[in-house]
Order: C-alpha cells, then sequence, then structure tokens
C-alpha cells in the first residue's frame, strides 16, 4: 500500500467531490494517473476501504450517479459563506489580505462550494491600506496571554490623511481582552495611572512593546462592558432610564444585550432601565430612532441631551 498514492486519492476527493458530484473508479483511475500513479479498479476499493478504516470517512452513492464522495467537511456551507462575508466586508483588512485569506478560507472546501461563494460574494468594501493592524493584534494577543502591560503609541489622522501621535510620551495599559464592534478592532485595557478601564482602536496603535507582569489582573466582564459603551465612547456610567416605541424592542435588546428588562407601559411603548455611558454617542443613537425613544430619567441626562440637541440646531439658525 503506497501512502502517498492513499494522500493523492484523499485530495482529489476532497477537491472534486460532495454528495451531488461523486466519481466512480472509471472517473479516479485517469485522476491518479495524471499524478504519476498506475491504478486500477481494485486498487481503488482497497485505498478506499484504508482511508475508512483509518477514520477518514468516504461515502458510497449507487443509482444514476454511483461512485465516491469525501464526507468530512470541516465547515457546513452556511458556515464558510458567514466566514467568508465577514472577511469580505472587513474594511480593515488590507485588498491582497482580503485576497490571500479568503483563498485560505476557501481552500477548506471543495470546487463546487468555492464556486458558489466566491460567484455570489458581489458586495466588496474598501479596503484600508495599513497592515500593521495584523503585527497589532499578534503583540496584543501575545501580551493579553502573557497577562503583560504594554506601551504603544497612538494616533490620529490630519486632513491631509498624515499620521499625528496624540502625545509624545507613550501610553501604557494592561490588556484585558480584544474585540470586534462597529467594524473595528478595539483593545480593552486598564490603565494603572487612571484607575480605570480604557480602550483603543487597534489600527490607531503602533510600536506596541510589551512590558512586565507585575500589577493586579482584575476581574472585567466583558459583554457587559461592551453593552455600556454605545461605538466605544469613554465616559462616566449612568442609568438611564427609557421609554420605547414597541417595535424598537429588537434594536433596544441589540445595543444592551438580552438581560435588559422591558416593562410594558401601554399598548404602544414600553420602559426600561439601561446603565450606560452618557455620550454624544448615546444620543446619537437615540436620535436615529426620532420620537419612537425619549430618556425618563435622570432629569441631567435629559438636560444634557437638549443642550446638546440645542447646540446642533444652532448651527442652522440664520
Amino acid at each position: 500500500m503506497s501512502k502517498a498514492r492513499i494522500i493523492k486519492l484523499l485530495n482529489i476527493l476532497k477537491e472534486k467531490t460532495d454528495v451531488d458530484h461523486p466519481l466512480n473508479s472509471e472517473e479516479l483511475i485517469p485522476l491518479l494517473q495524471s499524478q504519476g500513479e498506475e491504478v486500477e479498479r481494485k486498487t481503488i476499493y482497497s485505498d478506499i476501504k484504508a482511508l475508512n478504516d483509518m477514520g477518514i470517512y468516504i461515502e458510497s452513492v449507487r443509482g444514476e450517479k454511483s461512485g465516491y464522495y469525501y464526507d468530512g467537511e470541516l465547515f457546513e456551507n452556511s458556515e464558510l459563506r458567514i466566514l467568508a462575508d465577514a472577511v469580505n466586508a472587513c474594511s480593515f483588512i488590507t485588498e491582497s489580505k482580503s485576497r490571500s485569506t479568503m483563498d485560505k478560507l476557501l481552500s477548506l472546501t471543495n470546487q463546487y462550494n468555492r464556486g458558489k461563494i466566491r460567484n455570489t460574494l458581489s458586495y466588496r468594501r474598501t479596503h484600508s491600506t495599513n497592515e500593521q493592524i495584523y503585527y497589532n493584534i499578534d503583540a496584543i494577543g501575545d501580551a493579553l496571554y502573557e497577562k503583560k502591560r504594554i506601551t504603544f503609541d497612538y494616533f490620529d489622522f490630519t486632513i491631509t490623511g498624515e499620521k499625528k501621535r496624540r502625545r509624545r510620551e507613550k501610553y501604557e495599559t494592561v490588556p484585558y481582552a480584544i474585540i470586534w464592534q462597529d467594524e473595528r478592532y478595539y483593545l480593552i485595557g486598564f490603565s494603572e495611572k487612571h484607575q480605570g478601564y480604557v480602550h483603543y482602536r487597534i489600527d490607531r496603535m503602533e510600536n506596541i512593546l510589551s512590558g512586565s507582569t507585575d500589577h493586579v489582573f482584575r476581574q472585567l466582564d466583558i459583554r457587559e462592558y461592551v453593552e455600556k459603551h454605545i461605538m466605544m465612547f469613554s465616559g462616566e456610567t449612568s442609568s438611564v432610564r427609557l421609554r420605547c416605541a414597541s417595535r424598537f424592542a429588537s434594536e433596544v435588546l441589540d445595543q444592551f444585550g438580552s438581560n435588559v428588562i422591558m416593562l410594558q407601559s401601554n399598548e404602544e411603548y414600553f420602559d426600561c432601565s439601561v446603565r450606560v455611558v452618557v455620550s454624544r454617542l448615546l444620543f446619537s443613537w437615540l436620535m436615529r430612532y426620532g420620537n419612537g425613544i425619549k430618556i425618563l430619567a435622570p432629569d441631567s441626562v435629559i438636560e444634557e441631551f437638549r443642550e446638546a440637541c440645542r447646540e446642533t440646531l444652532r448651527q442652522y439658525e440664520e
């Protein structure tokens, strides 16, 4: 029994077969011969039996189109499609990385599924031209695993598209999590200087260096943290009571999580209380729904929202 031949047969079955496209021994023989293997029907049968004995399931079908097919796909078609859509839609991935990642992903399935997915990926985002994010994710991931603090530079862009560091001295934080939120990668960390949790856009970080482990590692509920910080905007957390049109129940659950308790106030509205960072990002989220969501309390947040609205309106007053 030739190990090389069995591997070649397995690769052919993985690439060229599925339940709708089996290959019989007469079709497999020339494919193996094109790879330098002299085989006959009896050889095919024994090699397929050897693969099944090793736990690699090669199924056989009988009927109008009889033959064998590989039944060990790592991903279901729907799972692979979701992953491919995610890669295709990521704006922080460069064009070249998007192509190479897609090629690697689709190499996990056969030629038929690969063709279906490629031919139906019609929407493409404008991709980043900065590959620094890949190195940043690796560096932060290593520090996170080793529970090491990191230092780094943090920058914005000028109107000419040039990088501008926010400050001359290095930022320092203890990494707690890497998350993907609102189509961006963020680092959540703890600042010993400010004694509080902070977050940074990973694509705006550079020159990351790992440091020591001489710090207290605290427990943080990442899910709760993300639900409170709309669009990852920092600030003071407050309990805010909202009255919402019933048609926006799904949007409230999407934003604040399934633990939000919603109480029906009448046929058209429900009330809920949420713990959230009060910021302009919260107000912009509320404005999406017009008169469909209203702040009931506290009064300080209501007044802050009113002032934000007045400030915006003043820009358009003659």
